[in-house]
């Protein structure tokens, strides 16, 4: 594996002791030089992780994160099921998610006040948010401006432009690149490789085919009940302690779909993911 020693922006390739479990991108580690080889020693407890799981076995995808950036665009189109699965993504992992709306320059005046309507409801219930284009510095200067001592990765379907986002926070990507692909010997086109790139000034970018793949289809009842933060707020004033938030009377979460408070949209993707 590749690493940077002592933050360093000097890569070089480290051996892992077999003692060592799985490490991903992220993972904070202690080495020993012996023999002028580079020998991973212990890896240091995670402050946060991102897993794939399902009932039977978890694979991290990145650790050490403070933020998953959700990518959303039209084209290819916005789905807010897909962003809400994510932001139960974070919230599972302990992250902040970090809503971005891109392709601000071809969206049509409609379509701006949808997602200016997206934005306030998110910010609404705490997530930060924000409408950006790749095109220029000022169209990306939003997101700049978020993610300033961040450690963060990006999810979201294909063609919402993550590529061209990374591109554009990282002008020099391409030799960051070629410093790891001559440290591991992988080219650097190889699709199963992980890069780390600190970000000009502070923070962090992880990318990753394996969090881009990466599914939420296996999180429970619970999970999302939990992860809608508005409703989890919600349910505390329910009169019933396993309140469905269906039809059940003094219902907190009903209550406040009633007043506003709680976006039907919102509403509609939790019954959807709760199964309910």
């Amino acid at each position: 594996m590749a690493v940077q020693v002592d933050g360093d922006t000097a890569i070089e390739q480290a051996y892992p002791l077999a003692k060592v479990p799985l490490m991903v991108a992220g993972d904070r580690i202690e080495c020993l030089r012996e023999d002028g080889l580079l020998r991973v020693q212990e890896l240091v407890p995670r402050d946060t992780v991102l897993e794939r799981k399902d009932r039977h076995w978890s694979k991290p995808l990145a650790a050490n994160l403070t933020h998953l950036g959700i990518v959303s665009s039209n084209p290819p189109g916005i789905d807010t099921l897909l962003i809400d699965q994510f932001c139960l993504a974070a919230h599972q992992a302990d992250v902040e998610a970090l809503i971005i709306f891109n392709k601000a320059d071809c969206m049509s005046a409609d379509e701006r006040v949808e997602v200016d309507d997206l934005i306030a409801t998110y910010r609404r219930i705490g997530y930060p948010a924000v409408l950006i284009d790749t095109k220029t510095e000022d169209g990306m200067q939003p997101l700049f401006d978020e993610l300033k001592g961040c450690t963060f990765t990006m999810v979201g379907a294909s063609g919402v432009g993550k590529s061209s986002i990374i591109q554009r926070l990282l002008p020099d990507k391409d030799l960051v690149v070629g410093a790891v692909s001559k440290a591991t010997g992988l080219g650097s086109h190889t699709t199963s490789v992980t890069f780390w790139y600190d970000m000009p000034g502070e923070g962090a970018i992880i990318d990753s085919p394996g969090v881009r793949q990466f599914s939420v289809s296996h999180f429970s009842n619970h999970t999302v009940r939990q992860g809608y933060h508005e409703m989890a707020r919600a349910a505390q004033s329910c009169r019933f302690g396993d309140c469905s938030h269906t039809v059940e009377p003094a219902c907190g979460v009903l209550d406040g779909l009633e007043s506003g408070e709680i976006a039907r949209w919102r509403y509609d993707n939790y019954r959807k993911l709760a199964e309910i």
